[in-house]
């Protein structure tokens, strides 16, 4: 999916196993965004020009607009914020892993569910939403043992309740078939081996769900995703805002630069060519020549 320079899909999610470009892109911005002007020595500075003025920029005495140099400030702060949001999660993951619970193995359902995953992907995952990889050397019954060999780790789709209860209400539905009454007491005895099959699945699923769901809720999991979520809101809304402030120098035009540099937008943009790729390779140069004149 293409990456918007602003973004706005910032709402909890809760299924997503790693950290996106977009948000890496952020934290590794961070030493570079603190180090790159003296916000308050500017801000304090009785010289500052307002910014409703936009005075050239070779203009003698001129300082970088305070509301740019405000908003700056801010995304620093927000960014900062959403480093120790991250770390938190991650300290959260370490502090409740020895109490997560291995689905039951009669749960597990089809596997390599880590390579073509979704949102709704049904994967058996930790209390953080990242996959949970199981050792596949003693799943013999269930894996081949040439695939056991090639894969050492995978991670299981595991059953829930609502699809037990589905299989269930699909078999309840069945009408015995068959031409014979050998034929007809075969298909009988299928019909009930796979309510009770399923009815057996219903129980465990419904007691792993209700014991991951407590842990869930005694961790507050919820509300550290929740503050990841509100950290990259505000980081998107500080980009935002310097995009829309004026600049009145370099300075100012290397803070735009920065801004721009953590959406990821010249990740894939530099190389692809056309009118993106004109476009990212100008900004990116004006990002690095204000860079070097401000430092």
């Amino acid at each position: 999916m293409t990456k918007s320079l602003v973004l706005h899909d910032v709402a909890v999610k809760s299924d997503d196993n790693v950290i996106s470009s977009t948000r890496r892109s952020f934290l590794s911005a961070l030493p570079g965004l603190a180090a790159a002007s003296a916000v308050p020595a500017v801000l304090g500075s009785p010289k500052v020009v307002h910014a409703a003025t936009e005075p050239s920029l070779a203009a003698e005495g001129v300082h970088e607009n305070p509301d740019l140099l405000q908003a700056y400030a801010g995304l620093i702060a927000a960014c900062a914020e959403l480093a120790a949001a991250e770390d938190a999660l991650e300290w959260l993951a370490d502090e409740w892993r020895h109490l997560w619970p291995l689905a039951p193995e009669e749960l597990l359902g089809a596997a390599n569910v880590h390579l073509h995953y979704g949102h709704n992907d049904g994967a058996e995952r930790d209390i953080i939403g990242r996959f949970m990889m199981r050792e596949t050397a003693d799943l013999t019954k269930r894996l081949a043992r040439k695939y056991r060999e090639e894969n050492r780790k995978t991670c299981f789709h595991i059953f829930s309740s609502a699809e037990a209860k589905e299989h269930i209400a699909k078999f309840s539905r069945q009408i015995p078939k068959g031409r014979t009454e050998k034929a007809l007491a075969r298909n009988q005895a299928w019909i009930e081996g796979g309510l009770a099959s399923w009815n057996r699945t219903l129980v465990l699923a419904e007691r792993y769900e209700a014991e991951t769901a407590r842990l869930r809720h005694e961790s507050g999991v919820q509300a550290a995703k929740q503050r990841i979520a509100d950290a990259d809101l505000a980081v998107c809304k500080s980009r935002t805002a310097i995009s829309k402030i004026p600049a009145f120098t370099h300075k100012g035009l290397f803070i735009k630069g920065e801004a721009l540099k953590m959406t990821g937008l010249f990740d894939g943009s530099l190389a692809a060519g056309g009118l993106l790729g004109e476009v990212s390779n100008f900004i990116r140069a004006v990002a690095d020549v204000t860079g070097r004149t401000t430092a």
